[in-house]
């Protein structure tokens, strides 16, 4: 274990794809969350940490998964790793097909992510702080200041 565990949503409709690359993600300390159509895949993008998406699948496109994960205010911050076994030439290639590769996608899209939420929860806690420091240098009164 590596600390960067996640639960990992593997989106793909090739039923042997999808339990090798759940298994190097298993083997890998991942909870794996398995769908197999677009649609499961938007009915369960709010319990992953992050989507690895398959490009092809048989009721929608990839692609548009992706759009309407993104659009949604509760799983836009969700990264979503595209995969494909069509788009095989090197200038097409985004998908990892060996376990060390995939892992260390995943495993980098994971720390963008957590770093991004740190980010995110550290300027909400130094605004939150800056309006109770305005607050403080606001009162003019000992009682003011305790309200």
């Amino acid at each position: 274990m590596t600390g960067a565990e996640a639960r990992v949503l593997l989106v793909d409709d090739d039923e042997a794809k999808r339990y090798l690359m759940s298994t190097w993600l298993r083997r890998a300390g991942h909870t794996v969350i398995e769908a197999g159509t677009g649609r499961e895949a938007l009915e369960q993008a709010r319990s992953a940490d992050l989507v690895l998406l398959d490009v092809n699948l048989p009721d929608m496109i990839g692609y548009d998964v992706c759009r309407q994960i993104k659009a949604d205010p509760a799983t836009a911050a969700i990264p979503v790793i595209q995969i494909s076994a069509t788009a095989v030439q090197v200038a097409d290639r985004a998908d990892p097909n060996e376990p060390e590769e995939l892992l260390a996608v995943v495993l980098a899209a994971l720390r963008y992510s957590r770093a991004r939420q740190r980010a995110e929860r550290t300027a909400a806690l130094l605004t939150a702080l800056t309006g109770v420091a305005l607050d403080i240098n606001a009162a003019e009164t000992f009682d003011g200041l305790a309200r």
